[in-house]
């Protein structure tokens, strides 16, 4: 478990992070209003990395230190900080702080990113795309061209953190266990 005082530099590293990227960009991922998705003729399958162990480790980590009770300084909830209005497209359930309950939504959510990049650029998405998507407003990385050298410095390393800790070799056994 954390102590008080971690917990407090967590929640200060989380509010001053968040802090310095709303002012170029705004950290969730909002799902598409139906008025702004092109139904397509087949449905799109992606076949992206799945959200396996590593990944939910890693997603975790970056956002929250891998504890479920801080919340982001706009509302985000869960060890992975998921704004409520996206977790409500996916249950109904308010069991934030429920790692199983997260883990479902994430996946569920991870999914439409996946399904959403791969039709908008025909490729893919790799685990630094996925990662852009998750950790800004939606329709950021699409207004880029979902182009790297466009995106905020800020953004851009936060996506290599993720990607660094999802080839991480050395992650705690049962924190993969525990993801899965």
């Amino acid at each position: 478990m954390y102590k008080k005082e971690q917990l407090k530099g967590l929640y200060f590293a989380r509010t001053f992070l968040n802090g310095c990227l709303l002012a170029g960009v705004l950290c969730i991922s909002l799902p598409a209003k139906a008025s702004d998705t092109v139904t397509p003729a087949k449905p799109i399958v992606s076949t992206a990395a799945p959200l396996d162990g590593k990944r939910f480790y890693a997603l975790g980590m970056i956002e929250t230190g891998n504890n479920d009770y801080l919340v982001g300084s706009i509302g985000e909830v869960s060890r992975y900080q998921i704004h409520p209005q996206v977790w409500k497209n996916y249950s109904s359930s308010t069991e934030y702080v429920n790692p199983a309950v997260a883990r479902r939504v994430v996946r569920q959510h991870w999914d439409y990113l996946a399904k959403y990049f791969k039709e908008k650029t025909g490729r893919e998405p790799q685990d630094f795309d996925m990662y852009v998507m998750w950790n800004t407003r939606f329709g950021y990385y699409a207004k880029k061209g979902f182009d790297v050298s466009k995106l905020n410095p800020v953004v851009k390393e936060r996506a290599e953190r993720f990607v660094n800790l999802v080839n991480k070799r050395d992650i705690p056994a049962r924190e993969l266990i525990a993801a899965n």
